[in-house]
């Protein structure tokens, strides 16, 4: 069902005033008056759509959840503009490039953790929405969806952390390939394989982990 369009703007200007204040300053020091103030909105009003800036910032994301369903074809009306020749992989990871510092910011606070679950959450809803109930496959739907889920994650972690020059296109390239080529056997046999007995060396099958004599395997009771 649509959102009246008056609820909608409301949402909108204190999902852009927490942005706002959040550019501006340590989550855990804006209170719901700064968000007021900054969004020029009443105290009844904010409580008539949320319960805490907590609940603000988990539901701010219902505006990447639209704006994905709008690139899967959907019927919504999506709340950022996109390149339409881009895919819905693409169009997730500009989106998180365009809110970076924000996510930077939330990083080391209370605030991660909310909007890391709160993106997941969105995710993995998406997912349940439009992949084919029967995808054909030996492997559980649900399973697959998580799975897409934590590829994305890893891919996020891996270019905001370590590489964070990494434009967004180039980001999502590598999440397709990762997602979809695999990973090679050489990079998973040392968790999948048993490893070789030898027993006379003592030495494990991965290079460089040596096992440890039997009696100190486990401290003497």
């Amino acid at each position: 069902m649509a959102i009246d369009r008056r609820v909608a703007r409301t949402r909108t200007a204190l999902y852009d005033a927490l942005v706002v204040l959040i550019r501006l300053k340590a989550y855990e020091e804006i209170t719901v008056e700064d968000i007021l103030h900054e969004a020029d909105i009443g105290r009844a009003t904010f409580y008539a759509h949320f319960t805490s800036k907590d609940d603000l910032l988990e539901r701010s994301l219902d505006r990447l959840r639209d704006l994905l369903l709008a690139a899967l074809g959907g019927d919504r009306s999506a709340p950022f503009p996109w390149d339409r020749s881009w895919s819905p992989s693409r169009v997730f990871f500009e989106h998180i490039a365009e809110f970076a510092d924000v996510r930077f910011a939330l990083s080391g606070g209370r605030g991660g953790p909310i909007l890391r679950d709160a993106v997941d959450r969105v995710l993995a809803g998406v997912f349940r929405a439009v992949m084919p109930k029967d995808i054909n496959g030996a492997l559980p739907r649900e399973l697959v969806i998580l799975h897409i889920v934590a590829a994305i994650n890893a891919t996020l972690q891996w270019w905001l952390q370590h590489r964070p020059e990494t434009t967004a296109a180039e980001a999502d390239a590598l999440f397709s390939q990762f997602l979809l080529g695999g990973l090679p056997e050489a990079s998973c046999d040392f968790f999948l394989m048993p490893a070789a007995s030898e027993s006379h060396t003592g030495a494990s099958s991965i290079s460089g982990v040596t096992e440890l004599p039997a009696s100190q395997s486990a401290p003497k009771r």
